[in-house]
Parts: C-alpha cells; structure tokens; sequence
C-alpha cells in the first residue's frame, strides 16, 4: 500500500524543528567565540584610550609563546644592592641599566667605598649611585680574561690565567697571591628587580594591541584560530537565517 504523502504543513514542522534544535545547539557552540570577539572588538575600539599600543607585554609566558626571546641575566648582591649582566653585555644596578661591559659579567665585589663590576676583559669601579669612576683594561696590565673577583683580605682578587692576583688600584698593578679568597657567586635575583631589567631590556617589541588584535581574529592560535573564527561567523549567519526563520513561523502563528 502506498504511502501517504506528507503535508505541507508536516513538512513545516520538521523544518522549524531541525531549525530550533540547531539554533540552540550552534548558539552555544559559538557563544566563547562571539564573547571573545566581541570583548576585544570593543577594546580595539578604544585602543587609542587605553594605550595598548604603547603597553609593552611583560608576562614572560606569552612573550616565550610569541617568540620573544628573553634576555639570559646573571646576578650578583652586593650588599643591600644588586649587580646584574645580559648577555648583551649591559649591566644593571638594582634593576636599571648603567653601563656596558667589554665581556661577560663574572663577579661583583668591593673596594674602598666602590663597587667593582668584574667582566671578563676588564673592570668597571663604580659609585653604590651607578656612576662610574674607571674602567680597567688590559692596557692598565689586568691580567685578561678574568675568570672570577672576590676578596682576599682587605684586598680585591682575580682569577685569571689559573693564577690568583691581588690588585693594587693605587698602583694600577695586578701581582701573584697565594691568597685564600671569598669568590664572588651569582646569586638568585628578586623579581621585582627582574621584572625592572626586562622592562628595560625588551623595549616595546611586542604590544597588547598585537594580542588582542590576535585574540579577536583568532591568529593567536595559528591557521587553527582564524579557522576557528571564520566557522563562528558562519555560525552567527545561520543564527540570524535560524532565528529569523522560527520568529517568523511564530509571527504567522499569531496572525
């Protein structure tokens, strides 16, 4: 026996079924998408307000995901203050850069009053305000490269050439010493003075306008994240044809 045709009116049905139940369904999948989109649509329309152009990204985590590399940083205490090296061969002193050494930072130690930065090729005498006072290389005779500073006494020594020297800065001589000396050691540094060398270290190569604007079209996470958008917004299409669709079935209900 044949079957009965379906109605115009049951096919209807069905349509407004299929349509409801994806509308629900769709609306939920692309609700983190469009809120996402929508929230950093909106501070990208006040980028110029809130700076984010001019906001340099901090977070190590993120600048390490972006390919940001960060700078590698030694450290030595001297005192209450801090003494710290990149390996751009600049040189900090409690967090803020003052002065570029020939070399890698070694040590940090003391002096009549001074502080001396102790680079591979030559030392730096300094004031505890970051000022520098002399710089000392192998044109003074300092036996080079040093591979270590630290006290000996009253006196300041070096590692250099697997030998031990006492310095005479009165003199501007450097003689052999069988010394037993206190070495100069790098120490863990606090991050909040980290956190003042990479401030100053990284500049602004990388901004919050850069993340949010790949945050809102979704590059963030690579070919996956535009993809990932571009199916949201066709997500949004469907939901105005779906939503427009059983709104009008109901208006026609009611008519």
């Amino acid at each position: 026996m044949p079957s009965k045709p379906k109605s115009p009116k049951s096919r209807l049905q069905k349509t407004r079924l299929f349509f409801w139940r994806w509308h629900r369904r769709i609306g939920v999948s692309a609700a983190l998408v469009v809120v996402l989109a929508s929230f950093t649509g909106i501070l990208l329309n006040h980028t110029s307000e809130l700076e984010l152009g001019k906001s340099p990204v901090r977070q190590d985590w993120l600048l390490e995901y972006y390919g940001v590399e960060l700078p590698a940083l030694i450290n030595f205490s001297a005192g209450e203050q801090w003494v710290s090296g990149d390996d751009n061969q600049y040189l900090y002193l409690d967090g803020h850069q003052f002065a570029y050494c020939n070399g890698r930072l070694i040590g940090v130690a003391e002096t009549d009053g001074l502080l001396v930065a102790a680079c591979t090729e030559e030392l730096i005498l300094m004031t505890r305000a970051g000022e520098v006072v002399e710089r000392l290389g192998s044109t003074y005779g300092l036996p080079v490269p040093l591979a270590a500073v630290g006290s000996c006494g009253a006196a300041l020594c070096l590692r250099s050439q697997e030998k031990n020297w006492v310095a005479d800065f009165q003199q501007l001589v450097w003689q052999p010493t069988e010394q037993i000396t206190t070495w100069s050691t790098p120490v863990a540094m606090p991050s909040a003075l980290r956190e003042l060398v990479l401030d100053e270290q990284l500049g602004s190569d990388l901004s919050w306008e850069r993340v949010v604007q790949d945050l809102h079209s979704g590059r963030i996470l690579g070919q996956w994240g535009v993809w990932v958008v571009d199916l949201a917004a066709l997500f949004l299409v469907f939901l105005s044809l779906s939503g427009f669709f059983l709104w009008y079935q109901q208006y026609r209900r009611r008519r």
